[in-house]
């Protein structure tokens, strides 16, 4: 291939990378999940203008006796930005995995051979000429320890995306998934450069199948991040609507919504302030998550409006007042080392009958959430 062609594709990914890492529209929120996206975005930005560098002043612009010591710079700054990009996307994987990267003994120790294995290579050939080196007329030749990274950091990312694919198995929602299931795609770009790599060094396979990948990932993460709830980071409104109605087509035995919001939640606002009052959205929307996720099927949790949130689970009326009782159980116990506010929840249960729609199922736990609240307000 030419290498002002080589040079005008590597620059279309430039480009593409740069508008995905600095495009205007791009979420402003601190998210582990983002900031791990933005690194992997910003380290493959620099191996994309590595080797962008590298063809200039390798095979466009030759500066006489720099040649050599640029290329084996340029190269070098390659391979690891190249690593570090898959460490990167490993991170933002365990993030959407755990909600933190790297948490675990197991994880932790990934990092630190990914890290330390991937980017001692590329030094330790600048010794060797193992991976890559350069022949009469400054021709790159790449070696035996280049498929050797490349295998190793497939093995590495396989593992992270086997776990995420595993995880995506117990999810509900059937969006959320997808996401997961593209984000969990990544090795499939390693490894097509892997078997592609073979047809010529004059093909840059990994630079498109990498940037490929990563406006996958980047287009899958912004439209989750879309169906999210800002404040507690569950599922917004329009994507309950969605999730509904998927499920009213697809459930196997009885299906319940159950619709909860917080007592005295108004009380909360006025007497310590609404700073208080979202961080007892947020304090309910992760005992949501934990009464939830222990559940077969993970029944899925979405902020309605305000301070009612709602429930969508397979399984019995009496499953569901279970699961009611066990939120209660665990806001009790946050309120025990709480110094100001006492949170619980009214609930009500509605179940889905046939013909009903995703309006008459909330119009119908709505009612019971009504009479219960009702019901507290004449025990009182």
């Amino acid at each position: 291939m030419d290498a002002i062609l080589y040079a005008e594709i590597y620059l279309i990914c430039i480009a593409f990378t740069s508008i995905l890492l600095f495009w205007p529209g791009h979420s402003d929120t601190k998210s582990t999940v983002e900031m791990w996206m933005n690194r992997m975005l910003s380290f493959f930005l620099a191996n994309f203008l590595s080797n962008f560098l590298f063809t200039v002043f390798n095979r466009i612009w030759i500066i006489g006796s720099l040649q050599i010591p640029l290329s084996y710079l340029f190269k070098t700054v390659y391979y690891m930005t190249l690593t570090l990009g898959v460490y990167s996307w490993c991170g933002y994987a365990e993030s959407l995995h755990r909600g933190t990267a790297f948490a675990g003994r197991r994880p932790r120790m990934l990092l630190i051979v990914l890290l330390g294995a991937g980017v001692m290579m590329p030094v330790v050939n600048l010794f060797t000429g193992w991976m890559f080196d350069f022949g009469p007329g400054g021709v790159y030749q790449r070696h035996f320890l280049f498929r050797g990274l490349l295998l190793f950091l497939c093995a590495c990312a396989s593992v992270c995306s086997l776990r995420l694919i595993l995880f995506a198995r117990g999810k509900a929602d059937p969006y959320e998934r997808m996401h997961l299931h593209v984000a969990a795609s990544f090795p499939l770009s390693l490894l097509v450069s892997l078997f592609l790599s073979g047809a010529g060094v004059g093909i840059p396979v990994i630079c498109v199948s990498v940037m490929v990948e990563l406006q996958c990932i980047y287009l899958g993460t912004i439209k989750h991040q879309i169906s999210l709830d800002k404040l507690t980071q569950i599922n917004n409104r329009q994507n309950l609507i969605g999730f509904v109605n998927y499920k009213m087509r697809n459930h196997s035995g009885d299906l319940c919504l159950i619709m909860l919001d917080l007592d005295d939640f108004k009380a909360i606002n006025d007497t310590y302030g609404h700073l208080a009052g979202d961080q007892a959205l947020v304090d309910l929307a992760g005992v949501l998550k934990r009464s939830c996720g222990s559940l077969p099927g993970r029944p899925y949790i979405a902020r309605y409006g305000g301070d009612e949130f709602i429930i969508v689970m397979e399984g019995t009326r009496e499953a569901a007042q279970r699961l009611c009782a066990s939120i209660n159980d665990r806001l009790k116990e946050i309120s025990r080392n709480s110094t100001t506010y006492r949170l619980a929840v009214s609930c009500g249960c509605a179940c889905w009958r046939e013909g009903m729609d995703h309006k008459a199922l909330i119009a119908a736990a709505d009612a019971e959430l009504y009479l219960a609240k009702q019901a507290k307000k004449v025990g009182r």
